[in-house]
């Protein structure tokens, strides 16, 4: 099975993840729940006071980590990209009942924002490189790489 098909159906498979954030070279970490698009864009729902918000409004570049499988062998996601708040009602029109449907939260979230009045805000990770470690499908313990943004590997040139 492809790297980028079974990162795709990990993804899909959970709700909870990890988000890696830094503020003065001081990292902090968090747990949200999450929820995917096609583009294996990352949401979550946060208020802008949280730590991990007031990181991502001064620094967005994050990380994230998703575990599969917890007891061995070990199946876990980890991801490198960009985090910044949404504010275009038709991203948010479509990502909401995704969101609700998932974790039965947020019902009213869609109306408050095209009225102004949340108190959450809708926040989006942009893959630049997902990280699969797959003990399952991969025996030889290495960690497999897909880049959905096709970006060259750290280091090289697209050039």
């Amino acid at each position: 099975m492809q790297v980028e098909n079974l990162i795709r159906k990990y993804l899909a498979q959970r709700s909870v993840m990890q988000i890696a954030t830094v503020d003065s070279d001081l990292p902090w970490i968090c747990t949200v729940n999450y929820v995917e698009d096609e583009q294996a864009n990352v949401y979550w729902l946060s208020f802008p006071s949280r730590r991990h918000s007031q990181d991502i409004a001064k620094h967005p570049k994050v990380a994230i980590a998703i575990p599969i499988k917890f007891d061995m062998p070990v199946i876990g996601l980890q991801a490198e990209g960009e985090a910044r708040a949404v504010h275009d009602h038709n991203v948010v029109a479509e990502i909401m009942p995704r969101y609700i449907e998932r974790h039965n939260k947020g019902h009213d979230f869609y109306d408050n924002f095209a009225a102004g009045t949340n108190q959450h805000v809708l926040y989006r990770f942009t893959p630049h490189m997902f990280g699969l470690f797959d003990e399952v499908t991969f025996n030889d313990g290495l960690r497999r790489e897909w880049r959905p943004s096709g970006l060259p590997p750290r280091g090289q040139s697209n050039v």
